[in-house]
């Protein structure tokens, strides 16, 4: 390194710095604020081109910290600060979230399965594994239809999951509506998947959907609502998206307004559907050359690198075809899944065509989305219903009032 006129070069990039901006790193290396790395954990500082890894998706620690003190996921290839689990038919360890969510737990041998276990119990035929991925069967009432939605529905069983697999597995796969997956969140349940649909066949056309709903709960006396751990995802096709400026627009719809989506799907939930997720962090320097952290809400990093993004959020982006919705409180009643889409389908339309400047006078407010809403009566009926059970209404301004 030598000094010049435009000061020091950057061990790591060549970039000319000035004196005052020269970070030094060890050993005995100085460097840009754009070259220096930070280990989370330790504070030791590096460089890029030193090996850091990124735990638990958010933050960043060095080779020793991450080697020492972090664990790998064979499953998602990332590390975690949390413990793993081994899954026997793998013969991998996973962490936490990948095995609540792909693997089952057998309570008789006390081992982790990601095909079930096949010496204690066997799955009901009609619950696939939980990567099951069959051919997709689109449902609609129009020809060009682009925004489709499919739903996950997670249920548990009071006494066993054999009787209400195979009647529900059977009915739905015969009508092409949906199909069974097991999910290692459940304790004794299993997920009902349907293939995608539009707002209009959902709503009125799924008949055969709806009456297996019915019989689940009033024959087989499934839980969904009282049990603390199912819960309903709302998957949303990317296509029906007018780019992601579009997408940038509905995800600022939905975390700018925790508290009215967390009111309609009944729940909220710090661990499976955050709304924090989009809080990132950004390093600046004061006017005495010191790091200083400052956080801001942003929504690109989830749009066009969903796959580095929490997939435990209200919408988890790490989907290639679709956005999907994680906030509901699971349920059987067709008023209120009816609710649901009408809810996704209305985030996806009211933030089609707004403006820029629209945004900036407040279109993405909860009184001008709720407006939107009950100015759409019948096509978000049930929706409305909800509204007025939960007594969500428009706040009457000086504004609306002179209106």
């Amino acid at each position: 390194m030598e000094e010049n006129k435009e000061g020091i070069e950057c061990a790591v990039c060549d970039t000319a710095i000035e004196p005052d901006d020269v970070i030094h790193v060890q050993p005995d290396q100085k460097v840009c604020s754009d070259c220096v790395r930070i280990c989370e954990r330790c504070d030791e500082a590096g460089t890029s081109d030193d090996y850091f890894r990124e735990i638990d998706g958010r933050y960043i620690w060095c080779e020793s910290c991450a080697d020492n003190h972090a664990n790998y996921c064979a499953y998602c290839e990332e590390y975690t600060s949390e413990g793993t689990n081994y899954v026997q038919d793998r013969g991998d360890y996973w962490c936490n979230y990948c095995t609540q969510d792909n693997a089952i737990f057998c309570d008789d041998c006390d081992n982790y399965y990601q095909d079930g276990c096949d010496n204690c119990y066997q799955e009901p035929q009609m619950i696939h594994d939980y990567s099951y991925r069959p051919d997709l069967i689109f449902h609609t009432t129009k020809n060009d239809e682009r925004l489709y939605f499919g739903m996950e529905i997670e249920l548990e069983c009071r006494n066993g999951r054999y009787e209400p697999a195979e009647y529900a597995g059977s009915r739905l796969e015969e009508y092409d509506l949906a199909y069974l997956k097991s999910d290692g969140s459940l304790n004794d349940g299993f997920e009902i998947v349907t293939h995608p649909m539009t707002h209009d066949f959902f709503k009125n056309e799924a008949t055969e959907f709806w009456d297996t709903l019915a019989t689940l709960r009033d024959r087989h006396r499934v839980m969904t609502w009282g049990a603390s751990t199912t819960g309903i995802h709302i998957h949303i096709s990317r296509a029906g998206f007018n780019g992601g400026a579009h997408m940038h627009r509905f995800l600022n719809l939905v975390y700018s307004n925790e508290e009215l989506y967390s009111a309609i799907a009944g729940r909220t939930s710090t661990r499976w559907a955050k709304f924090d997720d989009v809080v990132e962090q950004k390093m600046s320097r004061d006017e005495n050359g010191n790091r200083t952290w400052s956080t801001h809400r942003g929504f690109s990093k989830k749009i066009t690198d969903g796959r580095n993004s929490d997939r435990y959020s209200a919408v988890n982006t790490q989907n290639r075809d679709t956005l999907e919705l994680r906030i509901f409180k699971s349920s059987t009643k067709p008023e209120r899944i009816k609710a649901y889409m009408d809810l996704a389908h209305a985030s996806v339309e009211y933030t089609r065509g707004l403006t820029l400047q629209q945004v900036k006078d407040g279109a993405l407010s909860k009184d001008a989305f709720v407006a939107y809403v009950r100015e759409n009566l019948s096509l978000y009926e049930h929706l409305n219903g909800l509204f007025d059970q939960l007594d969500i209404n428009v706040r009457l301004t000086e504004q609306n009032v002179s209106e």
